[in-house]
């Protein structure tokens, strides 16, 4: 598997319905993400607004930032594709793009592509995700500063080559 791209900053952030349902402070995240941000899931588009209704999630979320791969991509299996639409609708490229994403199918297909790949960080799985590229959270309000820290990696990076 890739690890991220340095040579490109993070630009916005891609949350899988799935992980924004199971954190306590991802509203003030959101709240203080200075970055474009959408919600993608393999669930029906009808599914994702009721859960994030019922989270108290949807007023951060505009229509054309929630990505559904069953309405989406139908012709794509198992939504393969959802990470590369959303972020090419919100203009950007993979590489400039964070996916929040537990699952081993997201990780995988979201390392696949270059995205740069965050997780809450699961102290038994913590160096097989690494090994992976994957960079570990302790809690989502700690992900602003994860960025921040990457992008003036990247920075570093650009002006050494």
């Amino acid at each position: 598997m890739k690890k991220p791209s340095l040579t490109s900053k993070i630009k916005c952030v891609l949350f899988s319905l799935d992980e924004l349902n199971q954190s306590a402070d991802i509203k003030d995240l959101l709240l203080n993400l200075d970055l474009p941000y959408a919600v993608v899931s393999v669930k029906p588009k009808a599914n994702m607004e009721q859960l994030l209704n019922a989270a108290g999630l949807l007023p951060f979320f505009r229509e054309d930032r929630m990505f559904s791969a069953s309405v989406q991509l139908t012709d794509f299996p198992s939504g393969m594709l959802i990470f590369l639409r959303a972020v090419k609708s919100m203009g950007f490229e993979p590489c400039e793009c964070a996916v929040l994403d537990s699952s081993d199918m997201g990780i995988d297909l979201a390392l696949r592509e270059d995205f740069c790949v965050f997780v809450m960080k699961d102290a038994a799985q913590k160096a097989e995700l690494e090994n992976k590229g994957v960079l570990g959270l302790n809690k989502f309000s700690d992900l602003s500063e994860f960025i921040e820290l990457f992008n003036e990696e990247a920075d570093l990076e650009t002006r050494r080559n």
